[in-house]
């Protein structure tokens, strides 16, 4: 994770995480270029993510072949959540 956050938002800093996605196969698929699973970390503005202070929101169901598509989903997805515009997930208690 950076050591600064990518995006501020309404006094939250948000952290993408990109990881590599692996589905599971069977031995005889041929397999895709790299794709790249998202998340992102909120946290209060100017305190450092930790498990206390941060909490970790996973972006659903959808896999990039770019790391650069994927911060950015990443972060508009923590936007999102703290617009509340994602049914379910909320930054209360931040």
């Amino acid at each position: 994770m950076d050591n600064y956050p990518s995006a501020n938002s309404k006094g939250f800093d948000l952290y993408p995480l990109v990881y590599k996605y692996e589905p599971p196969r069977e031995w005889h698929e041929r397999r895709p270029d790299r794709t790249y699973s998202a998340s992102i970390v909120i946290c209060r503005e100017g305190i450092a993510p930790s498990a206390e202070s941060g909490r970790v929101f996973l972006v659903p169901g959808v896999q990039w072949t770019d790391l650069g598509m994927a911060k950015r989903a990443a972060v508009q997805h923590g936007t999102d959540i703290i617009d509340g515009l994602v049914r379910g997930e909320s930054t209360a208690g931040l």
